[in-house]
């Protein structure tokens, strides 16, 4: 069983970073998560991040994540394929939040170093940890730290002292910078010791991975898993009246697409296109939203990004 070996069985493969759809009031639409979550299973992806970086994890409370997380697992969603976005500096909501997620079953957590209170400092930063970690107070489960880039990165030496403290819990490194050096640098600093993983989809052929956390997921999930294998030249993307383009081909695509407008809101904004349900569109504030001008632009460029059904 897998709860028998969790330590063992590290993130690998495509973990999608489940982008959340919001009712007209910003509060999340659960009946709509879980379709989402059935069709991407029904493309063979069931490896989900709820609550990391692209589903706005730091806007929901924990009584919402905590409630979407129910809802999604009393449907059929294993708590196995779920990692959790922890994102607060309130180090009681973070042991709370990961405790009750244990209850039901989920063992892998993406932490967020606090980023309040800046610059982050080694010794705290250290602290921080250790007095999660003994709060938490579990032996079986996995820690993913969140590096966000720049002044929000917890510093190597406090990674080091948690990994030299804490090697059977501390699994990963989850890079959201997208500068692929950066990416490079901590993948030099801790080979043979923690996962690191990218998480910007125009980096993974230069990387090669073996595990990627994808926002392009949601929309082109066969894409990434190709990519992620190396199999672009066999797997190449046939359009009608369009030449043939590699999965490499199809990201750069659609990242120029997204290129100077918020993220989170181009991808949403990008699959309420793809299924035709414009409440897909909404994002809770203070994510920055896109005004009628950028909105038509970006229809305008993904109708002619062609999207096809094996993608």
């Amino acid at each position: 069983m897998e709860n028998a070996s969790i330590a063992n069985n590290k993130l690998c493969g495509v973990w999608i970073d489940i982008l959340n759809p919001l009712q007209p009031d910003f509060n999340i639409d659960e009946k709509r998560l879980l379709a989402h979550l059935r069709n991407l299973s029904a493309k063979g992806f069931e490896r989900f991040v709820l609550f990391g970086y692209a589903g706005e994890g730091a806007s929901f409370t924990n009584d919402e994540k905590l409630s979407a997380l129910k809802r999604v697992i009393s449907e059929g969603v294993e708590p196995s394929n779920i990692c959790l976005g922890v994102n607060t500096s309130a180090i009681v909501d973070a042991v709370t939040l990961i405790n009750k997620a244990y209850e039901k079953g989920v063992k892998r957590f993406l932490v967020t170093p606090p980023i309040y209170y800046q610059p982050l400092v080694n010794e705290s930063i250290t602290d921080y940890f250790e007095n999660l970690l003994k709060r938490v107070g579990l032996a079986d489960w996995q820690l993913y730290i969140h590096q966000l880039g720049g002044a929000a990165d917890a510093p190597e030496a406090s990674l080091s002292e948690l990994y030299r403290s804490h090697s059977e819990i501390f699994c990963g490194i989850v890079d959201q910078d997208t500068h692929v050096n950066h990416t490079m640098d901590l993948v030099k600093s801790f080979a043979g010791q923690v996962l690191v993983i990218p998480t910007h989809e125009a980096n993974i052929q230069i990387l090669r991975p073996n595990t990627t956390i994808s926002v392009m997921a949601n929309l082109i999930p066969n894409v990434l898993k190709h990519v992620l294998e190396n199999q672009g030249v066999s797997q190449a993307i046939k359009i009608a009246g369009m030449k043939i383009r590699q999965p490499d081909e199809r990201i750069s695509e659609l990242q120029k697409i997204m290129t100077n407008y918020p993220s989170t809101a181009a991808m949403k904004l990008l699959l309420s296109q793809h299924y035709r349900q414009s409440e897909w569109g909404l994002v809770r504030p203070p994510q920055g939203k896109l005004g009628n001008d950028a909105k038509e632009s970006l229809i305008k460029a993904f109708k002619s990004f062609n999207l096809t059904a094996d993608e």
